[in-house]
């Protein structure tokens, strides 16, 4: 009769490594995490890739990966090592529709929103930022208001919360330029094809603190006060365990520090657009 109990032990024992491998089959890549990217962006991933295998990278969201590849590893649900994979998102639309990804979850800045609900899950947010306005050196327009935006030839990233802010509250004149790369709307802005760009406000006063004689002024900012969430297919197991290690992140002050080290451009001085 007593070596039941043993038995049980041992069989209770032998279950452990199944649970862990159960765990960590939650991810595309057993035992890693494969993070999807939609690079480049000044202060938040910038980088190398090679087809889609991102060879190098760094910035707040790179950061951010890392940590939370970190928390994942001490709770077991991926390799101890905490590794992480980076892979590059060909368009920002596929982040925003995730069918079938081969990433686990994807970092891009991504506005949480209803309407982006409907097709993919969110992580709890882990940044909140305003839109923000900023102006070819060709032009001589310096926008003090929204009203002032209206007969400007504006940019936004296609499919982008910047591009929904020209046409619900802008309201142009003139027809946008919505190009999907954002390598194509930093160049649109560059060359002149568009006098004002609006964009995520901390990654355009980046960009305008580390190439001030590519960019004309950082006009300001529009007020939206968007959450920033981690990007999952509908129904990953992964969110929970994700929503607890950004919760850790922020308790520990990671996130704080993450962003005084890639996002120390003071906006709080900078003018507000109404």
């Amino acid at each position: 009769m007593r070596r039941a109990p043993f038995a049980a032990a041992l069989a209770a024992l032998a279950l452990l490594p199944a649970a862990a491998a159960a765990q960590q089959g939650a991810t595309v890549t057993p035992g890693a995490l494969t993070v999807g990217l939609d690079m480049p962006s000044d202060g938040f991933q910038v980088g190398a890739v090679k087809g889609r295998e991102v060879v190098a990278a760094r910035g707040f969201e790179i950061d951010l990966a890392r940590a939370i590849a970190g928390q994942l590893a001490a709770s077991g649900r991926i390799g101890a090592a905490g590794t992480l994979r980076l892979v590059q998102e060909q368009r920002f639309a596929r982040i925003l529709a995730p069918a079938d990804p081969d990433w686990d979850m994807a970092l891009a800045q991504v506005s949480i929103t209803d309407a982006r609900r409907a097709a993919a899950d969110f992580s709890v947010p882990y940044l909140t930022v305003d839109q923000g306005v900023l102006l070819s050196l060709r032009t001589a327009a310096r926008p003090a208001s929204i009203a002032d935006l209206r007969g400007m030839r504006l940019c936004a990233q296609g499919g982008s919360t910047g591009a929904d802010l020209i046409r619900a509250v802008i309201r142009p004149a003139t027809t946008p330029l919505l190009p999907a790369s954002v390598v194509t709307l930093t160049r649109a802005l560059r060359v002149g094809n568009c006098e004002a760009l609006v964009y995520d406000a901390p990654s355009l006063a980046y960009l305008r603190s580390q190439v001030p004689s590519r960019y004309g002024p950082f006009a300001g900012v529009i007020r939206t006060g968007e959450s920033y969430g981690a990007v999952f297919p509908k129904g990953s197991r992964l969110r929970g365990p994700v929503n607890r290690a950004i919760a850790a992140l922020k308790r520990d002050g990671t996130l704080a520090g993450l962003q005084r080290t890639w996002l120390s451009a003071d906006l709080a001085r900078a003018p507000v657009l109404r």
